[in-house]
């Protein structure tokens, strides 16, 4: 009989420990939720450039040997890809990047994909995968290939991966997203 009652009380205590750590886990969970909301109604933080701001003047050369500059973005709207080797949202994004940029050929200026990061002093296989990029790209892009603080990276100010920008006719910042769903839903091109 002892033995059962000390089986009894051991399983009221395991049940009150439970229900215990159940109201503890709740109360974490709705202070998790609180801040997630106030989080929720704070700006989010900016791709790049904030929208309106006119493109600084940089020149860069695509891995074709062809120039791009500031100046070439403007007259028609322009489509930015920001990737970098090692990365998997960037992977993740190529094939989503590769259909909105299809429906830019033919317009001029041509999307372009940048991929900072990858070439001298990195190891071999961030290397590779910075070409397996670029070879993803090429079809619907013009690639161009520059160090992570590159000239087009610093003069959009991307400070993470992936980036995409929409820039308007006269070479200003018109949306920044970090995939490019947030970009398609503003505009296809005109």
């Amino acid at each position: 009989m002892t033995y059962l009652t000390v089986a009894v009380i051991g399983v009221a205590v395991l049940g009150l420990v439970n229900l215990w750590l159940t109201i503890a886990m709740a109360r974490v969970l709705r202070h998790h939720r609180e801040q997630l909301a106030r989080r929720g109604s704070q700006p989010r933080p900016m791709i790049g450039l904030p929208p309106g701001t006119q493109v600084p003047e940089f020149t860069v050369t695509t891995v074709t040997g062809a120039t791009v500059s500031a100046e070439d973005l403007r007259g028609q709207r322009s489509l930015i890809g920001f990737f970098s080797p090692g990365c998997a949202p960037c992977h993740e994004q190529v094939p989503a990047f590769a259909a909105f940029a299809q429906t830019w050929l033919g317009q001029a200026p041509r999307p372009l994909a940048v991929i900072c990061g990858g070439g001298h002093g990195l190891a071999h296989g961030q290397d590779a995968d910075a070409d397996d990029l670029a070879r993803q790209l090429a079809d619907v892009a013009d690639v161009v290939r520059e160090p992570s603080a590159g000239a087009m990276a610093a003069a959009l100010a991307v400070a993470g991966f992936p980036s995409f920008i929409l820039l308007d006719a006269g070479g200003r910042v018109e949306a920044g997203a970090h995939a490019v769903a947030g970009i398609a839903a503003i505009a296809a091109p005109v």
